[in-house]
């Protein structure tokens, strides 16, 4: 009987859900050794499968050496590419943050767009000030890692009557007008009104937006980065492109280090939104619709979904 844990802060959730769908006769055969937060006395030994918050899970995986197959419940899964242990097999979450992020970044592209918070400013103030508002028609959005959470992206900012254009390692996604490879950035920031990183963290990514990447970037652009906090070289070149009005606005989730110091740059500097990692959280009703497809996958021999390749790191 294949032996299963789960390792997460919301492991009742997990539990609760796994042991209603038990009731009703599925996944009898599997057996729940270990449900808490962490690992901490726990039989490691005998996990098979598990399901598990990356970041805690990579305290425990080198000592688990029975381990077939672990589900992150994130989409980031850095802390367990970064260890030596390759023997099992990893699946993320895919179709699982689009809907989320779609909302963030044209919720604050329109922020910005409509003229937010100068309107807020002057009713504030009192004072009656009319603005000319250009339109996201015709614009473009260069997304960097155009993905499964990309797609959702590009498809809400083209029912805005945006183009879209990626940059990626590899692929070349349909769904955008135009296509840019790593090594082609500058082409591609400087043909981008609004960039929104959603790139992987890998050695490929490390550092690749750095002042060049800013100063080819138009003067009225938005640099929105929901993607992992590696993708700046220095963070002190963002904050220069917006104080001398190299780029228009920044708005950034994530960052190298969380949470941010408090005597940190980005709190003072204008036109830069800070959005403390909420750009799209994991729920746990969605985890877990991908957590029990996988589990039906592999009690019974079938292609895990979302395989992640631990030598390219997504």
């Amino acid at each position: 009987m294949p032996k299963l844990a789960i390792i997460s802060r919301d492991y009742l959730h997990y539990k609760n859900a796994l042991a209603q769908l038990k009731l009703n006769g599925e996944f009898t055969s599997v057996e729940l050794v270990w449900a808490n937060k962490h690992a901490e006395g726990a039989p490691l030994e005998q996990f098979e499968y598990v399901l598990a918050n990356p970041n805690i899970m990579s305290r425990y995986i080198e000592k688990c050496h029975n381990l077939l197959w672990l589900q992150s419940t994130w989409a980031g899964i850095t802390p367990l590419i970064g260890k030596p242990k390759r023997d099992y097999q990893l699946s993320g979450l895919k179709d699982v943050f689009g809907g989320q992020m779609r909302e963030y970044v044209m919720a604050y592209l329109l922020y910005f767009q409509r003229k937010i918070p100068e309107l807020i400013a002057n009713q504030e103030r009192n004072e009656w000030q009319q603005y000319k508002i250009p339109t996201l028609q015709n614009q473009t959005m260069g997304i960097m890692g155009l993905g499964s959470i990309g797609r959702d992206v590009a498809h809400a900012a083209k029912a805005f009557g945006m183009k879209v254009q990626s940059l990626n390692a590899r692929s070349k996604p349909d769904v955008a007008d135009k296509h840019f490879h790593l090594d082609q950035i500058s082409a591609f920031a400087s043909s981008s009104d609004v960039i929104v990183n959603l790139l992987p963290h890998t050695p490929e990514t490390n550092g690749i937006c750095d002042s060049t990447f800013f100063e080819a970037m138009p003067r009225h652009s938005i640099f929105i980065n929901a993607g992992r906090g590696n993708i700046i070289a220095q963070e002190c070149d963002l904050v220069e492109a917006l104080e001398s009005k190299q780029i228009f606005a920044a708005v950034i989730d994530v960052f190298k280090e969380e949470p941010l110091p408090a005597k940190h740059p980005f709190w003072d500097t204008d036109h830069l939104i800070m959005t403390n990692h909420t750009a799209a959280s994991s729920q746990h009703e969605l985890v877990f619709q991908v957590f029990s497809s996988n589990l039906g996958n592999i009690t019974k021999g079938r292609p895990l979904s979302s395989l992640i390749n631990m030598d390219l790191g997504y």
